[in-house]
């Protein structure tokens, strides 16, 4: 069973790796222009930005698929003299940002011309405003279309030295995405406006404490809406980013990103939809925050399956608490009869595996996909041929 997962992992779930290196010199090359002509067409973006963060499952190690969807945050920052405070809401993982010296920051030199248009980023009491900062980033990214050639149905060509594309934006949730065709690649980048903030600023009521404070002293707030009550403001809500923290903390622990890969593989081919894949991440920091280093280092066959009866756990019980602050519970909207099936569906499969050890092809036909099902097959074959050989 070893073999067969490892295999499976590598010819049906990790990414081709000259795929990925060319469309990692396409993208760093079209993010590169387009970043710097948003530079040259908004003076508040300019002044504001201050870097990339190459954030989401592909670049955790975790994209299961074709390395055609990126997820880059652009980090902004708040001038300390204006005096940002993160104020804790009623949603546990979602703040509030507010201004304390609005006016005193607009009166300084540094504050002029790149600031002029601050305000229109908050609301008459000067909290940061997810809808306001959304409008506003659409708004740069339109004009920066403006610089390239358009032809029809809102298509842009964009010319650099890897080649020419054609691209179109759209938006959707917090994120603005380009999507971008040619040299022989298609690919979707969600740009994700957020603003980084340093670890003095750090939440403290209920959330962990940072575990790389010297390293990674950073976080984000993202402006992804919640479920907000009744009569709340909801464009003050900003959710927390821990991103930089998680991917330091899967580091150097060997069978832990295959292991997540083939846990959402296995719900995709399930249609458990409703499992989104930061879930499944998070059901992985919590048990990473149980094992040893030691554990990591076991067989694949070994770490899966034991991570896989406690990811059942999870579901089972409805309850997945976001890593950061356990009040807030990842599945608690998650209609509960759905979780129960879900919960059936992954009991079943433990069940058939331990019923018969010595058949590999039971985990993996719930690994793969019904047009996959003949290579999987000889997969098996070839593999257990070659166990019996030596």
């Amino acid at each position: 069973m070893e073999n067969v997962l490892q295999e499976i992992n590598k010819k049906f779930i990790s990414l081709p790796d000259e795929e990925v290196r060319r469309n990692n010199k396409i993208l760093d090359s079209v993010l590169t222009t387009f970043v710097d002509k948003m530079k040259t067409k908004d003076p508040l973006f300019k002044a504001m930005f201050r870097r990339v963060f190459y954030g989401g499952s592909y670049y955790d190690g975790l994209r299961v698929g074709k390395p055609e969807e990126f997820d880059l945050d652009l980090l902004l920052d708040i001038p300390t003299y204006a005096q940002p405070v993160l104020m804790e809401s009623n949603i546990p993982g979602f703040v509030h940002l507010q201004v304390k010296n609005f006016d005193g920051w607009m009166k300084q030199p540094e504050a002029k011309p790149g600031y002029a248009n601050f305000k229109k980023l908050f609301d008459d009491k000067f909290f940061l405003s997810t809808k306001k900062v959304l409008a506003w980033m659409h708004g740069v990214i339109q004009i920066t279309f403006n610089d390239f050639s358009p032809s029809s149905n809102g298509v842009y060509t964009f010319q650099n030295p890897t080649g020419t594309f054609k691209i179109k934006f759209s938006s959707s949730g917090p994120a603005l995405t380009l999507h971008i065709a040619g040299a022989g690649v298609k690919m979707d980048v969600d740009f994700v406006t957020c603003f980084v903030f340093s670890g003095k600023m750090w939440p403290i009521n209920g959330f962990k404490s940072n575990p790389f404070p010297s390293t990674k002293p950073e976080f984000f707030i993202v402006p992804k809406k919640p479920k907000a009550p009744e009569n709340q403001p909801i464009p003050r809500y900003w959710r927390l980013s821990f991103q930089e923290q998680e991917r330091a903390l899967m580091e150097d622990k060997r069978t832990l990103k295959p292991t997540i890969k083939l846990l959402k593989k296995l719900r995709d081919n399930q249609q458990q939809s409703c499992i989104a894949s930061y879930y499944i991440k998070t059901v992985l920091l919590h048990i990473m925050a149980q094992k040893e280093i030691d554990f990591w280092r076991k067989p694949l066959s070994h770490v899966f399956f034991v991570v896989l009866e406690e990811y059942k756990e999870f579901i089972k019980e409805g309850k997945i608490p976001y890593y950061w602050n356990k009040k807030n519970n990842l599945i608690g909207k998650v209609n509960a009869a759905t979780l129960q099936n879900v919960s059936g569906k992954l009991t079943k499969i433990i069940k058939e595996v331990k019923n018969f050890p010595d058949k590999p092809e039971i985990i993996a036909k719930y690994l793969r996909k019904k047009w996959l099902h003949k290579k999987l097959w000889l997969l098996i074959i070839n593999v257990y041929s070659d166990e019996r050989i030596i």
